[in-house]
This record gives C-alpha cells, sequence and structure tokens, in this order.
C-alpha cells in the first residue's frame, strides 16, 4: 500500500502532537514528520519531498511567507500543497502566506473534522493535478469549495463577534489544554490568545487564578456537579484584586462523554465596590438615623421634666391660687408663660412619638370607641383656635355607625393634628368639616377645609417628616412639619390609610380610612350589615 507524508512545523510541541494525530488519522498509508526548527523542516523536505505540508502561521526565523518561499524554489516541492494555521487575529499574516504559495488555511483552534475533509481532500488529489511552477498557484476549486467559503466565512464572523463580546471566555479540553481563547480572556492572562493554544492553564500562567480554572475544570470532567455561576475573587497580573462572575459548561464529544469546558467570566469588580459602598452608606445611614432617633427621644424626655414645672406653676401663678398678685401684667404674663409652654410641650410630645414610631416602640392601649363622641370631646379642644381665627366647625356622621376598636388617644391625637391643620390654613370666616361614614364596614374620617390648599409636589413635601410647604402663610404659623406626617404614623399603627386630596386655593381634604375589621356592630345590627354586604 503506497505511504504519503505528511511534514508538520510548529514551534510549540503540544500542537505538534495534536496536529500529528490528526495527519496520521487521515489514513493507515500516512506518515507524519514533525519539527520545531523550520530549517531542519526545509532539509527534510529536499530529501524527501512531502505529499502535505502543514506550518504554523506564527513561525519566526524565517517567518511562515518565507518558508514558504523557500520550499516552492526546491526540487520536487513546487507543487506540495500547503495549510497554513494561524489565530484569526493574524489574517494579515494568512494573507502574506497566501501570496508567498500557500494552498489553504486554518484558523486555530483547529476544527479536527475541518482538518481532516481539508487535508484529506488535498492528499487525494493526483499529483499531476498539481501545478508544476516555481511558485504554486492555487489549486483548481473543486465544487465543494463555494460551500467551504461560505462555512468558513461563517467561522470567521463568530470568531469576531466572540472576540467583540466584553467577557473573557477561553475553552480546554480533556487534559486541560486551552484549545480557544479570546482577547479578553488573553489580555487577562497576559498571554495572546494563539500562544495559549495547546497549553496547559498552569504551563500558560503559573497564578492562582490558572491553578484554580485546571482545577475546577477537571472537577467538572470528572462529573463532579460545581455551581453554574459563580463570583472569583482573583489577583490580576498587576497585582490588583478583582472580582469575575464567572460560568462553566461542559460540551460532550462524539462518543457522548464531556470533552470540553466553556468558562465565561464578566469582570464585575466596579460593580462589587458600588454594591459595597451602597451597603456601607445605608449602614452608615441606619446608625446616624438611629442616633437622631435616640437622641431626640432622649432630649425630649429632658425638655419634658422642667416644662411641667414651668407649666404647673405659672398656673398656680395665672390663677392667683396662693393669694392675688400685686401687679395685673403679671396674672397676664403668667398666662402667656402658660400658653408658650403647653405648645412648647406639645412640640416635644410630637417629636418623641414620631421617634417611638421610629423605633417601633409606639404600642395601641386599645378599647371601643364611639367615634361621633370622641369627636364632640375633641371639638372642646380647638373651640377657642378656631373661634380667634373667626372659623366655623362643622360636624356630621351617618345614623348606626359602628363603634372602633383603637387606642382611643391616639386617635384624637390623629383627629387633633389633622384639625389643627385646617384651621391653621383656613380663610377668616371659612369652615372646616368633620365628616365620618362607614365604606363596605369600615369607618372613614374626612376632615375638609377650604383654605389654601397644596399642589402635588406641596402634598408630597406635607407628607415628609419635618416637611413645611413654604409660603407667606405658613410662615405666620408655627409648626414642626410633625402634624400630618405623625398623624400618617398613628394611622399606619391602626393598620389604617390615610390619603390627602388638595387643590391649590381650593382647598384641602384628608381622609382616614380604618380596617373593616376594626368596626364593631352592635349583635342587633351585624346580620343586617352581613346581609348588606352579601355575607
Amino acid at each position: 500500500m503506497p505511504t504519503q507524508l505528511v511534514v508538520i512545523v510548529d514551534d510549540r510541541i503540544t500542537n505538534l502532537k495534536i496536529l500529528e494525530r490528526l495527519a496520521t488519522s487521515l489514513g493507515d498509508g500516512i506518515r507524519a514528520h514533525t519539527f520545531t526548527d523550520s530549517l531542519a523542516a526545509l532539509a527534510d523536505c529536499r530529501v524527501h519531498p512531502p505529499d502535505l505540508i502543514v506550518i504554523d502561521g506564527a513561525l519566526h526565523e524565517p517567518s511562515a511567507p518565507e518558508f514558504i518561499g523557500l520550499l516552492r524554489t526546491q526540487t520536487g516541492c513546487a507543487d506540495v500543497p500547503i495549510v497554513v494555521i494561524a489565530a484569526f487575529e493574524d489574517r494579515d499574516l494568512v494573507h502574506q502566506a497566501l501570496d508567498a504559495g500557500a494552498t489553504d488555511f486554518l484558523f486555530s483552534p483547529v476544527d479536527h473534522r475541518e482538518f481532516r475533509a481539508r487535508a484529506g481532500s488535498l492528499l487525494a488529489r493526483p499529483r499531476w493535478e498539481r501545478p508544476t511552477s516555481s511558485r504554486a498557484e492555487p489549486p483548481p476549486a473543486p465544487p465543494e469549495r463555494h460551500q467551504d467559503a461560505s462555512l468558513r466565512h461563517a467561522y470567521e464572523r463568530l470568531l469576531r463577534i466572540i472576540d467583540a463580546i466584553p467577557v473573557m471566555i477561553c475553552a480546554t479540553d480533556r487534559d486541560g489544554h486551552y484549545v480557544f481563547a479570546n482577547h479578553h480572556f488573553g489580555s487577562f492572562i497576559g498571554v495572546r490568545p494563539n500562544r495559549l493554544l495547546g497549553k496547559g492553564a498552569v504551563e500558560a500562567s503559573d497564578d492562582p487564578y490558572s491553578h484554580r480554572l485546571a482545577e475546577r475544570d477537571a472537577r467538572l470532567l470528572a462529573g463532579e456537579i460545581l455551581p453554574a455561576t459563580f463570583e472569583d475573587e482573583v489577583v490580576d497580573r498587576h497585582g490588583e484584586q478583582r472580582v469575575l462572575l464567572t460560568t462553566k459548561s461542559t460540551f460532550p464529544d462524539s462518543a457522548g462523554g464531556d470533552a470540553m469546558v466553556v468558562t465565561v467570566s464578566l469582570d464585575i469588580t466596579e460593580r462589587k465596590r458600588a454594591e459595597l459602598d451602597l451597603i456601607a452608606a445605608k449602614e452608615q445611614a441606619e446608625i446616624a438615623n438611629r442616633s437622631k432617633t435616640e437622641f431626640l427621644a432622649n432630649m425630649s424626655h429632658e425638655l419634658r421634666t422642667p416644662l411641667n414645672a414651668i407649666i404647673g406653676f405659672s398656673q398656680v401663678m395665672a390663677g392667683e391660687m396662693l393669694g392675688p398678685i400685686g401687679t395685673e401684667k403679671y396674672v397676664g404674663y403668667s398666662h402667656d408663660i402658660v400658653a408658650s409652654a403647653e405648645h412648647l410641650l406639645g412640640i416635644i410630645n410630637d417629636i418623641l412619638d414620631v421617634s417611638k414610631l421610629e423605633a417601633g416602640k409606639l404600642d395601641l392601649v386599645e378599647e371601643s370607641i364611639d367615634v361621633p363622641a370622641t369627636i364632640a370631646e375633641l371639638l372642646q379642644l380647638v373651640e377657642a383656635k378656631a373661634r380667634a381665627g373667626d372659623i366655623r366647625i362643622l360636624e356630621r356622621h351617618e345614623r348606626n355607625l359602628p363603634r372602633l376598636r383603637a387606642d382611643a388617644r391616639k386617635i384624637k391625637q390623629i383627629l387633633l393634628n389633622l384639625v389643627t391643620n385646617a384651621i391653621k390654613f383656613s380663610h377668616a370666616g371659612g369652615e372646616v368639616e368633620i365628616a365620618v361614614q362607614q365604606q363596605a364596614g369600615a369607618i372613614a374620617i374626612a376632615v375638609t377645609d377650604h383654605g389654601i390648599g397644596m399642589d402635588p409636589t406641596e402634598v408630597e413635601l406635607a407628607m415628609t417628616r419635618f416637611g413645611q410647604v413654604a409660603s407667606a402663610w405658613s410662615r405666620r404659623h408655627a409648626g414642626t412639619g410633625l402634624g400630618l406626617p405623625l398623624a400618617i404614623g398613628l394611622a399606619e399603627l391602626h393598620g389604617a390609610h390615610l390619603s390627602v386630596q388638595s387643590s391649590k386655593g381650593v382647598g384641602t381634604t384628608v381622609t382616614v380610612t380604618f380596617p373593616a375589621e376594626r368596626s364593631e356592630f352592635p349583635a342587633e345590627n351585624l346580620s343586617d350589615e352581613r346581609a348588606a354586604h352579601g355575607a
């Protein structure tokens, strides 16, 4: 049986062995001579003219085009088909090799089936079909050559796409040798992708990252189940700490066994730093917020003690309980001290309640409340303030209202804040209405004024703690901006919802709607209530 000789030239031992195995797998009559030294290969071709030559496009001294030019001048080698293997990024070198007389080319990593198809086709052609000029011309293209060109074009385009993706991609075979690496991976390792091919991970770059990559790939190919995606903290070749989000996948061979591991890594270092900075900022904000809450609570307690004394003694003086005060003006001053101290105590109580709300330490003392009666008590508290502002307060409620299961003191506080705000921002001679009704069994209390009103931006500001709507009107009335936010917090403590509807120059309606389960119906009305709602 006639034999055919394939000469393989590559200065990388691993690639040389892979190409030798591929060449000898083309048939029983194939012999392969392998060389890492291109000059030695030329000398061997002079003595034993080969039937096919496979050379690495990255040869040095001489280069691949120079080697081809020298080979074509040797007797018996003018018509030898030459296949150049080069990295995708070395396309210019491929063109130079073809101009020098190369017959065909393959991009690395070499596809085994494509190698067998192309090399087998070249070996199968009789020598008399090959050109005999001193510089070989490309052989006539067989009919299937157009299909091969289309496949090669698609392959080149795929490699360009993979290189354009801003992630590190590599693939290793069962022996742990690189069979593919893109530019981003090569840049991270510090080795050109075409120089990685055929080398083991540790052989190419002896660093902790490469050791881990080789170890994980081996475990995957051994059948061990590893996380599909994981974060990997590594030190790059510049000594900087990096965080990679890595995904590993195995690909089977024709026999069904895992033959290759593809690793895709995205550098998320900046994202992780931003995430850690955000967490740190959040923790600092929470610490600052807790410190602020504790400070307000402590200061409120400290201020309330002397204020209670001021209020108590000034009330004694204003009422002349221990005897008449010599000067009448002093009595008036005493009343002013009481009013100012009570106003300050109200502010401090609001701050203390807000602090307790934020700390989650405000508890409910629940009881059954008659809502209209509670409102009647409230009106006595605000009557003087309303009369001073020439504001009339109206109250209306539906008949047969259920009782409300709630904390009576906190319900009064909610309504007091809402009614006080309504009076404060109403025009002289205006009205404030308090309406109570039930909606699907739930009690809803609405406080409406026809005062200055707010636009949506001002409503949002008014609902934030310490937020006050800036206007000439608001500057004439003292306040902390805690009334509405405190009412919201106390309502939510009951599971209620507080809503605000307001129009600039028209007025404002604030509605507090309590959960239906907080309504308590008299036993004789319970069956009628259930029937009305289809229960």
